[in-house]
């Protein structure tokens, strides 16, 4: 099937979303949403949906539009999986959060200490960055942020996230579009069924992001959604030394899937306890691991 270089470059962005976690198996791909995200007319996008469907990574239904394949394997050798999963990356947050490593330094001590190019290295502090913990020093250099390091620190997010996520679901101009609805719950059977097992660690990690971040973006209250989108990038750095226990994201599924059913029938002020018991098993939980890791 040929395609045009926009189509082609539009399908290469929808494949680097689904294998990064960012669109999961099973989700619904709206045309107008691509179009407006990547600044395009509508046209291109369907057309690589159209590709994207000849290549086995999306299916049809009648009436309904395009939908990813439950049983779709990220391409680990796409590059954009490699930044994602890059094992240099996790090795510098644990020096970081063990304290192996000096709060300022420079680029080439970086890639010294992890064999990695110019290039690789760029990709890791970028995403650094955007996760809240690295910052470029004036002049030269670098330097690692204490955010979100130290037990403190994990519990007073959580503390945040217990008052705001809770009281979102209570606001006046709380509105959960059934569309929605049914896209998380579809997202979640997913994950039940097999997406636990076969999901790389950090996919399964912004599926649990992407949930609470959908849920209070409910509230329709945009600094409710962005005061949690800023925290859960904080946090994602404590978070990569405990995403190996699998087993603890079918307890936190199914709460999400009784948060969502509460939501869906209008109990909003059970699901707000709902949602603040969750937050707090799974603060126990965490600096619970986070012990069994520094031991």
């Amino acid at each position: 099937m040929r395609i045009s270089a926009l189509t082609e470059r539009i399908s290469q962005r929808i494949i680097g979303l689904i294998d990064t976690g960012d669109i999961m198996p099973g989700a619904h791909l709206s045309v107008p949403k691509l179009a407006e995200a990547f600044d395009v007319s509508r046209s291109p996008v369907r057309e690589a949906l159209v590709y994207l469907e000849h290549k086995g990574v999306l299916f049809q239904k009648v009436n309904r539009g395009f939908f990813v394949k439950e049983d779709y394997q990220p391409d680990v050798k796409q590059e954009h999986t490699e930044e994602l999963d890059l094992p240099e990356y996790y090795q510098m947050a644990e020096d970081w959060l063990q304290d192996k490593i000096e709060s300022e330094v420079t680029e080439l001590f970086l890639m010294k200490r992890y064999n990695l190019t110019k290039s690789q290295l760029s990709t890791v502090l970028a995403r650094g960055i955007s996760e809240g913990w690295v910052e470029r020093k004036q002049g030269y250099g670098w330097r690692f942020l204490t955010v979100a390091k130290t037990k403190a620190a994990l519990e007073q997010i959580f503390s945040f996230r217990m008052v705001i996520e809770p009281m979102a679901i209570l606001e006046p101009t709380f509105n959960a579009s059934q569309d929605k609805i049914n896209e998380l719950r579809r997202e979640l059977e997913m994950l039940l069924e097999s997406g636990i097992e076969r999901l790389s660690p950090t996919q399964l990690q912004l599926a649990g992001y992407r949930f609470h971040e959908t849920v209070i973006g409910f509230s329709n209250n945009p600094f409710f959604e962005i005061s949690l989108r800023n925290v859960n990038r904080m946090r994602r750095l404590m978070d990569y030394r405990i995403m190996d226990d699998r087993n603890r994201y079918y307890a936190e599924v199914k709460d999400h899937m009784r948060i969502l059913a509460l939501i869906e029938s209008g109990q909003r002020i059970e699901a707000s306890y709902t949602m603040k018991q969750h937050l707090s098993v799974a603060l126990d939980n965490k600096k619970m691991r986070r012990i069994s890791a520094e031991s």
